[in-house]
C-alpha cells in the first residue's frame, strides 16, 4: 500500500508543479517558481520510488499516473479540453495499470 501512496503523491505534486509552471506569465511570476519546487520535489520522489521498488513496475505506473494526473489538472485548473480520443488514452492507461498490479 505504500508503493500506491507513493506514486499517488508523486503524480501529483508533479502534475502541480507542471500546472504552475504553465501557468505562470513569465520568469518573474512566482508560480513558475513556486512549480519549478513543486515539480523538483516529486523528482525527489521518484528517486525514492526507484531506491525502493522495482523498476519494471514502479516506470510505468508512475508514468501512467502522470499522464492521467496532468490531463486532469490540465481540464480542472487550465480549462482545456479532453476529446473522446484523451479519454480512450486515459482508459488504455488505467487498463494498463491495472495489468502491471495484477502481475505484481
Amino acid at each position: 500500500m505504500q508503493f500506491v501512496g507513493l506514486i499517488t503523491f508523486y503524480a501529483l505534486i508533479s502534475a502541480f508543479g507542471l500546472y504552475k509552471i504553465k501557468a505562470a506569465d513569465g520568469l518573474q511570476d512566482h508560480a513558475l517558481w513556486i512549480g519549478a519546487f513543486f515539480y523538483g520535489s516529486g523528482f525527489l520522489i521518484w528517486l525514492f520510488i526507484l531506491r525502493k521498488f522495482p523498476l519494471s513496475i514502479s516506470f510505468p505506473i508512475a508514468a501512467g499516473s502522470l499522464i492521467i494526473a496532468t490531463q486532469a489538472f490540465g481540464y480542472l485548473l487550465l480549462k482545456e479540453t479532453i476529446s473522446t480520443m484523451h479519454l480512450a488514452g486515459i482508459a488504455l492507461v488505467l487498463g494498463g495499470i491495472a495489468l502491471i498490479f495484477a502481475r505484481a
